[in-house]
């Protein structure tokens, strides 16, 4: 069940401070490139102190890809809450458009941005799979968790693994693209990369 109270005030100012963080970041890394903005100059932006960026955010780094982010973020509160019934990669797809699906319409520039910055900066391209690492090992918790099953269950690791490659996959020509077609456009692709898996599991030499 969905919680529409508001949010209280305190939590709103810190959405707030995380937005105008994040906006500023992928502004300054675009024009001036990643490694040349410092950190000073991405807090003067925002008129924040450096303490207040490491309360939000715990490296440089995570600011230049918060909407990447904010994907998976979404993606493993979606998956915690759904009662798992039938096939689990099934599961594992409908949690993610459903997520991709809700998320804020500005979220689409943003992510398009944020990929096509992750090319200029071998430092961001190592955190964004860092942080899928962590993606993937949370939604083996998850999912050991919920079907009583061992976290080194070789299953798991491999339908993590698969749900990530499906959305690295449909996400690709879509950001190379500018994100035409908008968000319906995604989800179509990651719907085609979930009904490719079986279909590539059984493909065979002639």
């Amino acid at each position: 069940m969905t919680d529409d109270r508001p949010l209280p005030l305190r939590e709103r100012k810190k959405l707030r401070t995380r937005r105008a963080l994040a906006d500023a970041a992928l502004r300054l890394f675009s024009d001036k490139g990643f490694d040349a903005t410092t950190l000073e100059e991405l807090v003067a932006e925002v008129e924040v102190s450096k303490s207040t960026f490491f309360r939000t955010f715990p490296a440089k780094e995570a600011v230049a890809i918060e909407a990447e982010i904010h994907l998976w973020s979404a993606y493993l509160a979606t998956l915690e809450r759904r009662e798992l019934t039938g096939l689990v990669l099934g599961e594992l797809r409908d949690a993610l458009l459903e997520t991709a699906s809700a998320l804020e319409p500005g979220w689409d520039e943003r992510y398009v941005a944020t990929r096509r910055l992750v090319l200029t900066a071998p430092a961001l391209l190592a955190y964004v799979e860092h942080h899928r690492s962590g993606v993937k090992k949370d939604v083996i918790g998850c999912l050991a968790g919920k079907l009583g099953l061992d976290a080194d269950d070789l299953r798991l690791h491999v339908l993590a693994e698969l749900a990530v490659t499906a959305w690295s996959v449909s996400g690709r020509d879509w950001v190379r693209e500018g994100g035409r077609g908008g968000r319906r456009a995604l989800v179509r692709r990651l719907e085609g990369a979930f009904e490719a898996i079986p279909a590539s599991l059984h493909l065979a030499a002639p």
